[in-house]
């Protein structure tokens, strides 16, 4: 078997680009053979696994990554290929017509995810698109599976659901480093890329908001994107500024989930928040927002963790004061949560995929 993951590009840190990693890195272990196609930009370091260059950005660089990877299927040996993101997704279909790969377009995101930039319209023809070929359209999470078929029932028996590698023997050690220099002793903690959809800004408001009720650890957002000097900006006003704590990318920020007190998540789309895995599977209690696909499914209907009105400042300030009240909710219920995140070992992932191509 030789497995193949396109890419649109590789962002170091990336939600779906380390579960991509993760996934390659349980496939190596069994014995198979992986590479990576990246159409633009930076590169995995996958030991073991063969790395190959695309086209590049834009329409040309597109038109280049089908001629590229169709070239590279046929004169490669490659048996079975796994899509991310729409370009790579739709560079694939492009790429396998008439191939006998058994292909995998995989959907990460929320259906309404604005970041993306992709309406109703369009997502609808690209997967109806995916779904006219040979191949399968995996989701990362079931809400988002029955939401893509009811956007596509005829094409149901095709959507199929497999969990994101997350927890692996690497996470669960790297966890055991040295927090960063210059934090608070006791923190509260958000994660993510600095994006709209993210919520950070709620999360800065709610936090203002929870400060004239009680006495708060300080807040420590960990991540890089466009909204950081906003976002900083955004906590002067609020004269919060000298209580939150702005980190920038972290390679290893699992030392800072795993010592937290209070993981929070401020999303408006997700489709399955990869950090409410990492902090679970860590032991760090978790509150969210209840946003359309992933955080219910994952958090058991609130039962491992409190979950919140969405898009909503006061009700995520009253969850904050809520798990001052109420600390280690997961504790609680420790089976269910090793239940939970078993599903998203490396190992558990890996078999659901080979069980979407062997089906």
């Amino acid at each position: 078997m030789h497995i193949l993951f396109i890419l649109k590009d590789f962002k170091p840190g990336g939600g779906v680009e380390c579960v991509q990693q993760r996934l390659a890195e349980q496939f190596l272990k069994d014995g198979q053979r992986v590479s990576f196609f990246v159409m633009n930009g930076d590169t995995p370091d996958a030991e073991g696994a063969e790395i190959l260059n695309g086209g590049g950005s834009g329409i040309v660089g597109l038109l280049k990554s089908i001629v590229l990877l169709r070239q590279i299927i046929r004169g490669d040996g490659v048996t079975h290929l796994i899509a991310a993101k729409e370009q790579a997704n739709l560079c694939t279909w492009f790429a396998t017509l008439g191939s006998p790969c058994k292909v995998i377009y995989s959907r990460h995101a929320a259906l309404d995810c604005g970041e993306q930039k992709i309406g109703s319209t369009s997502l609808r023809l690209l997967y109806a698109l995916y779904l006219c070929g040979n191949g399968k359209v995996v989701t990362v999470s079931n809400g988002l599976r029955l939401s893509l078929a009811e956007l596509m029932p005829w094409g149901r028996q095709r959507i199929r659901y497999c969990p994101n590698a997350v927890v692996t023997e690497q996470l669960l050690s790297a966890a055991q480093a040295p927090l960063p220099t210059g934090l608070p002793i006791e923190y509260w903690l958000g994660v993510g890329r600095l994006v709209e959809p993210k919520g950070f800004h709620l999360l800065l408001d709610a936090y203002a908001m929870a400060l004239l009720s009680d006495a708060l650890p300080d807040l420590v957002i960990a991540g890089d994107g466009p909204q950081l000097k906003a976002l900083t900006s955004q906590a002067r006003r609020l004269g919060i500024e000298s209580r939150v704590h702005f980190t920038g990318y972290l390679s290893n920020p699992y030392p800072l989930i795993r010592h937290a007190r209070l993981l929070i998540l401020s999303s408006f789309h997700e489709g399955l928040p990869t950090v409410l895995i990492e902090a679970l599977a860590l032991g760090t209690p978790v509150l969210a927002c209840d946003c359309e696909t992933g955080p219910r499914e994952l958090l058991d209907n609130g039962r491992l963790g409190h979950l919140v009105k969405v898009n909503d400042v006061p009700a995520l300030a009253e969850g904050m004061l809520h798990s001052l009240v109420v600390n280690g909710q997961a504790a609680q219920s420790e089976h269910v949560v090793a239940d939970t995140v078993r599903q998203y070992t490396s190992q558990y992932a890996a078999q659901a995929y080979y069980q979407v191509w062997n089906q």
